[in-house]
């Protein structure tokens, strides 16, 4: 199971906080309605320090395994071409 993230932790603990600040259904003002509709919660938005980069990925080391397989089925299917040749 993966690990949370800093940004998890944070929406979490905004998330009982918000949840621990906001009054029962049951309490109700003197004006008739409830405490929920009365107290908005503000939203908070975290935003990363660092701006985003699109990510580059380096293939270069599959290039090669890529390769080796491909060598290897070859010489297998001629392999079985000759063989079936061979049988025949």
């Amino acid at each position: 199971m993966p690990k949370k993230t800093r940004k998890m932790k944070q929406r979490a603990a905004m998330r009982r906080s918000v949840a621990a600040s906001q009054p029962e259904e049951n309490e109700i003002e003197e004006g008739g309605a409830s405490n929920r509709e009365a107290v908005a919660p503000a939203r908070v938005l975290f935003s990363s320090a660092r701006p985003a980069t699109p990510l580059t990925f380096d293939y270069t080391h599959i290039y090669g395994d890529l390769k080796r397989i491909a060598l290897f089925a070859g010489f297998f299917f001629a392999v079985l071409i000759v063989l079936s040749f061979v049988i025949k």
